[in-house]
């Protein structure tokens, strides 16, 4: 019999031009006659099937079979078997050399038989080899020369269900390749002033606020110890803004950064107070089947992933976030952490296959996630699954601030070149990220894109490459609208108690009104300054509200026409009291139209919000106060704010409180909480109140 080429047909070709315009003429002809069967090609005769039976006796070596084979193309050349077993021949030939100018002549020899049979046979084996050549070429990432085989393959009638069902999907590959390299994005890079340096940079990591960035810069030091006299060393660095378009110089992080482990990869939390760092160790691999022959343990390069807190100005000793995530005999690494700083996606990888075992783990690098629990640590990681991983690698996630847009790179996804660069975006109904997306060339090119952050008002993109030929630099450029994140509102305040205190215990929340997605906000317990960020679209309102049990109800109105980063135009200050009977608190946003005492859409937003204050403290009584400044006659002024004050009531009965529970009455403006001697003092007085009455 044959050897049968099915098991492991595999080989490469020059771009050849004359043996490309033959195969492109073999295909003009076969493309008139796609009924061709098997039963049309050569049907060797008696002679011819004795000769080739001589080929396959027991005893020849490898060379003797070789030549008969040769010998009976000659006198029988559309003998397709033998053309077959060449092929398998050859590939098995080029397996077994080391030298690449011999892999590669045994690999064209057997594309040369190939192209026989597909010339002279078409409908060999239900269009074999079409298949095989088409395959190869994919798998090489060589779309051009795949294109036509696959082409002829899905449209040959073949009944070979398998390869089909591989071949279309080869093939929508492949067209989406084309679609991506046909259709090109704007993209003009330019190096970012004051961090890109003669040296090199790379690594780069924009802080939320857009203030910071962050990167590693390779140096050389002087080493007596070296015989070039110098080392190069990798420093972690950070810039400060200067401007629009550029940052500082940049300095090196003073301990416990750079010191003389390999660190890189960062990502820092939404208030620039949290650094997540990759910590590269040589550790001692002591399980008994990585020993030596000797019993001693071999080192190999361990990556764990760290962290480092600032307290009054200084970064905090690097710590582990723990076994759950950080593993022996697995490499954990490229943090990137959410901005509510509950979620950490990272990459893991196994330097031994088997470790994996028994493990949701799909290739060589793969993107997880950890939650962090209610008691500060950090959750079992979870794979994000086959929509994201593949069998190959994918490396540097990036989480953006909107917590929904992840940009990572990867070379098992449809591409371009090595590692590209995807987007994949969380879907809010099933909550899981959906098929990711080719971010586009020429953002993509041939070579290996990756280490690619996203700016918090989702414009701007950053990466390192050596674009000019010279020294490798951070580049920034414009996202294309299709691959930009949600929008963000970024929120900065204070938060105190009526004494200016930090209280201790204290959320804050940003809630989307239209959507009802919450976030909570980060908030530093030495200042009370908080950041928060929520995924907003244009005019939506946005409600911020500080929280803390056996505290009143405090919460305002935030416009989403703020800057997202840089400068807020605004700088929401709240303050919470504790809940006492007999005290009033003012309740924010609750504003009226001049003689109107109708709700507008603002107010009920916030009433809303504090209907759930009063649900989740049910054993609170309150009196709803309404008050004005003392512009019109006081018995107007009285009317309106009684008027005001019972809208406000009926509102809140019409959400399910218990009337029982409320009641309400119009000051007028007998009751002033400042003198009405300007409009800004006047706007404080014309306010909405509630009184504890019972608790």
């Amino acid at each position: 019999m044959p050897i049968n080429c099915n098991k492991t047909c595999s080989f490469s070709t020059s771009k050849n031009s004359s043996r490309l315009f033959l195969l492109l003429f073999c295909f003009i002809l076969l493309s008139l006659n796609k009924a061709t069967s098997q039963n049309e090609c050569y049907e060797p005769s008696k002679k011819a099937k004795k000769a080739y039976q001589a080929t396959q006796q027991k005893g020849l070596t490898n060379d003797e079979q070789y030549t008969l084979l040769i010998g009976i193309t000659k006198k029988y050349p559309d003998f397709i078997d033998v053309y077959d077993d060449l092929v398998e021949i050859n590939f098995r030939k080029s397996k077994n050399q080391v030298e690449p100018s011999k892999i590669k002549q045994h690999e064209n020899i057997a594309l040369k038989y190939c192209n026989e049979i597909i010339e002279r046979c078409p409908s060999y084996r239900e269009y074999y080899y079409f298949f095989k050549l088409s395959e190869y070429y994919f798998l090489q990432k060589k779309y051009t020369e795949a294109r036509p085989y696959l082409k002829q393959f899905v449209n040959s009638g073949t009944k070979n269900k398998s390869d089909l069902e591989k071949a279309v999907n080869y093939l929508n590959e492949v067209e989406t390749y084309f679609s991506i390299l046909e259709n090109p994005i704007p993209f003009n890079p330019q190096k970012v002033k004051g961090a890109s340096t003669e040296m090199d940079e790379y690594l780069p990591m924009l802080s939320p606020d857009n203030r910071y960035l962050f990167y590693t810069r390779s140096i050389k030091k002087e080493d007596t110890k070296s015989v070039l006299g110098k080392v190069d060393l990798e420093m972690f660095t950070q810039s400060r803004r200067m401007r629009i378009d550029s940052f500082s110089t940049g300095i090196f992080m003073s301990s416990p950064f750079n010191q003389g482990q390999y660190q890189g990869g960062v990502s820092v939390s939404v208030n620039n107070k949290i650094l997540f760092i990759t910590l590269v160790e040589m550790i001692p691999d002591n399980r008994p089947i990585s020993r030596y022959p000797d019993g001693s343990a071999p080192l190999y390069a361990n990556g764990d992933i760290y962290f480092s807190e600032q307290i009054n100005g200084e970064w905090s000793k690097l710590k582990s976030v723990g076994d759950a995530i950080n593993g022996t005999h697995s490499w954990e690494g490229q943090p990137s952490v959410s901005s509510d700083n509950k979620t950490l996606y990272f990459i893991r990888y196994f330097p031994q296959p088997a470790d994996a075992k028994n493990k949701e783990h799909y290739g060589g690098m793969d993107i997880y996630k950890s939650e962090r629990l209610s008691n500060g640590t950090w959750g079992e990681p979870i794979n994000l699954g086959p929509v994201i991983n593949t069998e190959y690698d994918e490396k540097s996630p990036f989480i953006h601030s909107d917590s929904y847009t992840l940009y990572f790179s990867s070379n098992g996804h449809i591409g371009i070149g090595g590692q590209d660069i995807y987007y994949s975006k969380i879907d809010e109904n099933t909550m899981k990220f959906t098929k990711p997306v080719n971010i586009g060339y020429p953002i993509n090119t041939e070579k290996d894109e990756h280490g690619f952050i996203v700016s918090t008002d989702g414009k701007r993109g950053y990466f390192a490459s050596n674009i000019d030929g010279n020294s490798i630099d951070i580049y920034s450029f414009e996202i294309p609208e299709k691959a930009r994140p949600e929008k963000v509102l970024f929120v900065e305040g204070e938060i105190t108690n009526e004494k200016g205190e930090v209280p201790a215990n204290v959320t804050i929340e940003l809630k989307n009104t239209e959507t009802g997605k919450v976030t909570e906000g980060v908030i530093d317990s030495e200042t009370g300054k908080y950041v928060a960020v929520v995924s907003v679209k244009k005019d939506e309102e946005v409600l911020l509200t500080a929280k803390k049990e056996g505290y009143a109800f405090s919460s305002q109105l935030v416009s989403s026409g703020l800057d997202v980063v840089g400068k807020p135009q605004q700088r929401p200050k709240l303050e919470v009291q504790p809940i006492e009977v007999g005290k009033a608190y003012r309740i924010n946003d609750i504003n009226f139209e001049t003689n109107s005492y109708e709700l507008n859409h603002r107010a009920k937003i916030v009433i809303d919000e504090f209907v759930d204050f009063l649900k989740l403290n049910p054993k609170i009584k309150i009196a709803i106060q309404g008050h004005t400044d003392d512009v019109g006659k006081a018995e107007d002024n009285l009317a309106l704010s009684h008027n005001r004050a019972r809208v406000v009531y009926e509102y809140i009965v019409e959400k399910g409180i218990d009337s029982q529970r409320l009641n309400y009455k119009g000051f007028g403006k007998t009751a002033p909480l400042v003198p009405n001697i300007n409009e800004i003092n006047r706007a404080k007085n014309r306010r909405t109140e509630f009184l504890i009455v019972e608790k």
